[in-house]
């Protein structure tokens, strides 16, 4: 009888991998594992518990029993995470919110830090490459770019690695799954509340090599336009990564100043690229004499612990707590029990506070 139950446990085993890449995911019931395999209800039942010790299935009263996409061998239930960074911002948030979800689901997640950095995500990848993941979460870097790593993703998807975007995807790699913010209807939603609020001289703020900014910049011209209002690109300041960095790591807004006295100078309220970027425009404005909220209203986007950390509150946009990275690591999940998956954009939450309480 052991022997019997321990064989059909192998059987069993096969049938989920199949099962996976056919995006099968609950085994048949037991009555139809007794007829098939010609064994009795008590050695399915023993076959089954093996399974589910294992991982390889969970059990469910009244349903039957559904495959959780972990492999037996647990060196092959890795998942990778490429992300910009782990300590500042959302990463910390995001981060702990995928680990959790991946963990409790059998899977293992590595954490890889690119830095934004092109070449840190090439010699990742290229690592990956020599004992390929179950599964890649990445952050694209300098998304809105041609990227020179779709090479190594292209090769590691062929290797039978999942792969899904979070936050924004490369436009180059057709088919990508990704989880990223409605970045079109943010801005929207940032121009119509300052527009009602009087303002019709809106200026923007927004980051030349990142797909989100870029889609952000969408929105806000788009929205303007719907309103007409006046759009002139003299009223936009850009930034770029090695800004971002410097602003980051040694708190250098100088590109902010430069933007504040000539982009904005003829503006009342401004759109930001995020949470980060409004924080150090306010003191900025500040130092550059204005009165806030009443000489300019700032709105961004992210609603991080910065949006509430000076003197002035920003108002800004957010989701659902632990939305972001929960969907993302979801999303892998589905991807490697071989069930369907699509690409997904995350509603924005408008969140009103001091930097926009002024009206014109």
């Amino acid at each position: 009888m052991s022997i019997k139950y321990k064989w059909l446990a192998g059987e069993l085993k096969e049938m989920i991998g199949k099962n996976i890449r056919a995006g099968i995911e609950k085994l048949p019931t037991e009555q139809e594992l007794c007829s098939r395999y010609h064994v009795s209800r008590q050695t399915v039942r023993q076959a089954l518990a093996v399974l589910e010790k294992g991982n390889l299935i969970v059990r469910k009263q009244g349903s039957g029993s559904y495959i959780t996409g972990v492999l037996p061998d647990q060196n092959k239930n890795t998942v990778a995470i490429l992300i910009s960074d782990d300590q500042e911002y959302i990463y910390p948030g995001v981060l702990a919110d995928i680990r959790a979800e991946l963990s409790g689901n059998g899977f293992t997640p590595h954490v890889y830090i690119t830095g934004g950095r092109t070449e840190s995500e090439y010699e990742i990848l290229l690592s990956l490459l020599d004992a390929p993941p179950r599964g890649i979460i990445a952050e694209g870097c300098k998304s809105a770019l041609p990227s020179p790593n779709l090479d190594l993703y292209r090769r590691l998807m062929k290797k039978g690695t999942g792969l899904v975007f979070l936050h924004n995807y490369y436009p180059a790699l057709t088919g990508s799954l990704y989880i990223k913010d409605d970045n079109i209807a943010g801005s929207a939603m940032l121009v119509r509340h300052l527009a009602e609020q009087g303002h019709t001289s809106i200026g923007g703020i927004f980051k030349t090599d990142d797909l989100q900014s870029i889609e952000r910049y969408q929105g806000f011209i788009e929205t303007m336009r719907s309103l007409h209002l006046n759009i002139s690109d003299e009223k936009i300041g850009w930034f770029d990564s090695r800004d971002q960095f410097s602003l980051e790591k040694e708190k250098d807004s100088s590109f902010l100043r430069k933007i504040a006295g000539e982009a904005l100078s003829s503006c009342t309220a401004v759109v930001c690229y995020n949470d980060m970027i409004a924080f150090y425009l306010l003191r900025e404005l500040r130092l550059a004499g204005y009165h806030l909220p009443e000489d300019m209203a700032v709105a961004a986007f992210d609603n991080t612990y910065l949006s509430n950390y000076g003197p002035l509150s920003i108002t800004t946009l957010s989701h659902k707590p632990h939305e972001m990275g929960t969907l993302a690591a979801m999303t892998m999940v589905r991807r490697l029990k071989g069930l369907p998956a699509s690409p997904q954009e995350v509603p924005w939450k408008l969140n009103l506070k001091g930097s926009t309480n002024f009206t014109v």
